[in-house]
């Protein structure tokens, strides 16, 4: 999906992410799949396409390599506009295809994807990344009532066949190619949501309470869906983009507790989960839970749950 692949071996793909947040997936020698954290991938290795404007990024992103299956943990929510190619997102054990000319809203999650170019090997996009004080802030100035109990973490549409939609994407790809002041990026990114609320009013709703319903567990959420790949403190910062104070603070409030102790109890928590309703091997729950090795993983888990991840299997 993304350019600057990493080949490296299953337990160390740990740091790789979170501070080259791009990497195989190997197990047992066999490539499994290609996890990418983003934005975090583009803040990080200073992409050159890469525009910040407030608490927005905005990427034209061109590739000329087709991928096949790929993981995409998300730390904001993202709009993809798709120019060129199209993609497969897999959410909800079902395969959505997004083709070229369609606008794509994600809420911030994990998916699995794939990207296919097209016939002069090439699929084109534009990606805007944006969280929830964005969110907050439109349905706010425009006085957005959020009058559903609905939600939906997927919204697509055809901006093609909207001619007032179409020309403001148009204009949008205009001021990114020729760099542009940055508030008018930011008025033409409001412009594109108000065309879509003006033509699929009551999903994007669905979609921005879908948002609403979780903001205010967004970075336990970020950190309890990549439990895999946080080591420490400084891991936990990186992937919610916040300072050691703020993430301690945020804990305290939200846990009652410290970073280390929040981190160590979601681990045995997500542990005694798979170890209760699959069969995996010891050695890849450990994996599963961020354990770099499995004799770790078992003090920990004896630590916390004065037992073995072995017997607590059997006994459960």
């Amino acid at each position: 999906m993304f350019p600057n692949i990493y080949n490296i071996h299953h337990y160390s793909k740990i740091l790789a992410i979170l501070n080259k947040p791009c990497c195989d997936i190997i197990e047992n020698g066999e490539l499994i799949f290609m996890t990418y954290v983003v934005p975090n991938y583009f803040k990080q290795n200073n992409y050159n396409n890469l525009i910040q404007i407030d608490n927005l990024y905005c990427l034209k992103y061109i590739t000329k390599q087709k991928s096949d299956f790929v993981q995409v943990r998300t730390t904001m929510h993202s709009l993809v506009v798709l120019i060129e190619g199209n993609k497969i997102v897999h959410i909800n054990n079902t395969d959505i295809k997004v083709n070229n000319d369609e606008i794509t809203l994600l809420t911030q999650n994990n998916y699995y994807m794939s990207e296919r170019i097209t016939s002069n090997n090439q699929y084109k996009s534009f990606l805007i990344y944006f969280d929830d004080d964005f969110i907050f802030d439109f349905i706010k100035e425009f006085k957005i009532d959020i009058n559903t109990s609905d939600e939906n973490e997927l919204l697509k549409l055809n901006y093609k066949k909207d001619i007032s939609l179409n020309n403001t994407i148009n204009e949008f790809q205009n001021f990114i190619d020729n760099n542009f002041d940055k508030n008018l990026l930011k008025l033409k990114i409001h412009e594109i949501f108000l065309h879509i609320y003006r033509i699929d009013k009551n999903n994007l709703i669905s979609f921005f309470n879908s948002i609403l319903n979780t903001a205010q567990d967004r970075t336990s959420f970020i950190l309890e869906s990549n439990i895999d790949i946080l080591q420490n403190i400084s891991d936990m910062c990186n992937i919610t983009s916040l300072s050691q104070n703020q993430l301690r603070t945020y804990i305290k409030k939200r846990h009652s507790t410290t970073p280390k102790v929040y981190l160590d109890k979601q681990r045995i928590q997500k542990a005694k989960l798979l170890l209760s309703n699959n069969d995996d091997s010891i050695s890849s729950i450990a994996t599963s839970c961020g354990y770099s090795t499995v004799s770790w993983f078992i003090a920990q888990f004896k630590k916390y749950t004065n037992t073995t991840p072995k017997d607590f299997r059997y006994k459960s």
